[in-house]
């Protein structure tokens, strides 16, 4: 017999708690409309590859936390359970049952508040590192198995591991947002582990958690392999090598526009040369704004002790790319019957 209301129970990762989320989400808009700032789905059941509670943690950012007191008869009537802050401050917490189980949990805060980011870096983390999500999932099973389902004791049982990893990861999540390069039109972001997964099969996920509309015109097949590929080499890894292996989310500042994809090819390699790559929207090409992102980040490549050059490699059909290794002054260090190879060992000027 537990000493809680709905007993721990632990499942494989489900593929399909995904679209609850979705569902959910599409709930909260009927009811809330132009009060919600974005959705976000956190919790276990949002970590590919982790055992979770089948129960849908939903963190929901508001324009006026103290406005979303006025919509709780609303809620109520879709099975909502209003319960203020219930413990933690400035939150509002709505449980969500049916048929005699917990269904979801909707975290709501104000927009700009400290906790969403915690939250965000959280889930971000773990599936970022997959040694600590491994650790994670047998930690909840051995809980759940040895305290019978009891909440009290499961919840105290896996406290200290929860404080330790959120400990890392805002540590972590804090570090990789400060690398972020600027320009007075662009801000080139790079992207983690989890933001790279969500571009691949969530955008609308990481543009909630970004605040920023993302293209999707550049994520054709050959980009979709590439991020699968980064997405091997990144599992894990130092924030130095994220840095390399990564994209970098191109932004037009002013349109708050996720444009462009840019980034290298992996690591320098041993005699120092490391390879780049982009490709922006095609909405706004011809405006510069793939030269002055490449221009940035080739400079923070020079700049690093381990990189000597970048080069790049160009298709001879591939005007447009030409045109912008040659604006930003690489040299032609070879040609084959289909391809021109490029090289640029100093910075830049733009």
């Amino acid at each position: 017999m537990t000493n809680s209301e709905y007993p721990v129970e632990i499942l494989p990762y489900d593929p399909q708690w995904i679209a609850r989320f979705r569902r959910e989400a599409d709930l909260l808009r009927s009811i809330l409309g132009e009060q919600i700032v974005a959705i976000h789905h956190i919790g276990s059941t949002s970590v590919p590859n982790l055992q979770a509670k089948p129960i849908i943690d939903v963190l929901l950012e508001v324009r006026d936390i103290e406005e979303l007191d006025h919509y709780n008869q609303a809620m109520g009537e879709q099975g909502y359970d209003p319960r203020g802050e219930f413990g933690l401050p400035r939150r509002r917490y709505f449980p969500r049952s049916a048929d005699g189980r917990r269904i979801s949990h909707v975290h709501s805060w104000q927009t700009g508040d400290t906790e969403i980011r915690r939250h965000l870096d959280f889930r971000d983390y773990l599936i970022s590192h997959p040694q600590t999500r491994e650790a994670y999932g047998r930690l909840k099973a051995e809980l759940a198995f040895k305290f019978d389902g009891d909440r009290d004791n499961y919840v105290e049982g896996k406290h200290a591991f929860c404080q330790e990893t959120e400990r890392r990861a805002v540590a972590w999540g804090s570090a990789v947002r400060a690398q972020a390069l600027e320009t007075d039109r662009l801000a080139l972001l790079p992207l983690n582990p989890a933001q790279l997964n969500h571009y691949l099969n969530r955008p609308r996920q990481l543009e909630a958690a970004l605040h920023l509309n993302l293209s999707e015109s550049i994520l054709t097949d050959p980009v979709h392999r590439a991020i699968r590929t980064k997405l091997h080499n990144t599992a894990g890894v130092d924030l130095q090598k994220l840095l390399w292996n990564t994209y970098w989310l191109a932004v037009i500042r002013e349109q708050e526009f996720g444009a462009g994809l840019i980034g290298f090819k992996g690591t320098p390699r041993k005699d120092g040369m490391v390879e780049i790559g982009y490709g922006i929207d095609t909405s706004v090409r011809r405006q510069g704004y793939t030269t002055e992102a490449a221009a940035v980040l080739v400079n923070w490549a020079l700049a690093q002790l381990e990189c000597q050059a970048v080069v790049a490699c160009t298709e001879k059909s591939n005007i447009a790319s030409i045109r912008v290794l040659e604006k930003l002054g690489f040299s032609l260090a070879r040609e084959t019957d289909e391809e021109f190879n490029w090289i640029r060992a100093d910075p830049v000027s733009y």
